[in-house]
């Protein structure tokens, strides 16, 4: 993830550039989130970037229903169960597990930067991020911070972690993160559980 957070630096970097804006908005989903931390915190990021806005995001790392959190029990008792899963599904999705090194150093002064407006999303039926509640984000000094549940007044958002990014709900709150008297109101419409 410090690889893709260096790739984010570059092109917000040619963004800034070629729009002459002082500032960015980033829109991340999944391990975007903690992506677009490590730039924030440790990528010269906190200075050029508004709005996070992430959904599913893996701020705190997953236990993925379990199976990440048996993976690193077991490693810890000697049975390398995430260096071999490692091969599997490459450094980046071992990082998210929570309790990895990389989130102990990404998370130890806070969650937040201060200047930046977070605004972070998670479904209640999201088998990706779990628990779905590690998505939220508490706030530092500087820094404000919204955390939402996609179907708090919305229960026929049935989104889990890859069907959110085509629910009209979670645009309608980025689009309300992003511009709140365009965009005021949140619409509520089913969108169902990917399986």
């Amino acid at each position: 993830m410090e690889d893709s957070a260096k790739q984010v630096a570059t092109f917000v970097d040619k963004v800034l550039a070629s729009t002459g804006a002082h500032k960015v908005d980033i829109i991340g989903h999944s391990q975007g989130g903690p992506v677009a931390d490590q730039y924030l915190k440790f990528g010269g990021g906190a200075s050029k970037v508004d709005q996070l806005i992430t959904f599913g995001a893996t701020h705190h790392g997953t236990s993925l229903d379990g199976i990440a959190t048996l993976g690193r029990r077991l490693t810890d008792m000697g049975f390398n169960a995430l260096g071999f899963s490692r091969l599997l599904v490459g450094e980046g999705l071992i990082e998210q597990v929570a309790g990895s090194t990389f989130y102990a150093t990404l998370n130890a002064s806070g969650d937040t930067v201060a200047g930046v407006h977070y605004t972070s999303v998670a479904t209640n039926h999201d088998e990706i991020s779990t628990p779905y509640a590690a998505t939220f984000l508490t706030a530092g000094p500087g820094a404000t911070v919204n955390n939402v549940t996609l179907q708090d007044g919305c229960g026929i958002d049935l989104s889990d972690h890859l069907s959110m990014m085509y629910s009209q709900r979670a645009v309608s709150i980025a689009l309300r993160a992003l511009d709140p008297s365009g965009h005021p109101n949140l619409v509520c419409a089913f969108n169902p559980y990917a399986l």
